[in-house]
């Protein structure tokens, strides 16, 4: 974490905005746009950034401004950086066995009811 960020749970979006030193505006646009920035809301719809969102901040800032990166370039290199990618096709694998199983389980239900007849 930067030098002089103040040791919290969580960081109202002002604080967030000028410890990052961007607008609160560019803060709700890169929630938009980045999917794995989401502040938690409280009942209140005020928004609490974590530690971890708050790193997440200085990064995306870092690769707009600094590295001059494009969004999709930004959110390309988050991608693989968080490992989402890996997460992706692990993901895309279960649903299809999940998928075979419950196509298994459905003929052997129908099988069970025609045994039964």
């Amino acid at each position: 974490m930067k030098a002089g960020v103040p040791d919290k749970q969580y960081y109202k979006i002002g604080e967030v905005a000028r410890l990052a030193e961007v607008n609160t505006s560019v803060l709700r646009f890169w929630e938009s746009e980045f999917e794995v920035l989401k502040p938690l809301k409280s009942r209140t719809g005020q928004r609490l950034y974590s530690k971890n969102d708050l790193a997440l901040v200085f990064t995306i800032k870092q690769l707009l401004y600094s590295e001059k990166m494009t969004i999709a370039g930004a959110k390309n290199r988050l991608f693989r950086k968080s490992g989402l990618e890996e997460t992706l096709v692990l993901q895309e694998k279960i649903n299809k066995e999940h998928s075979l199983l419950r196509e298994i389980r459905d003929d052997l239900l129908r099988l069970r009811d025609f045994l039964q007849m």
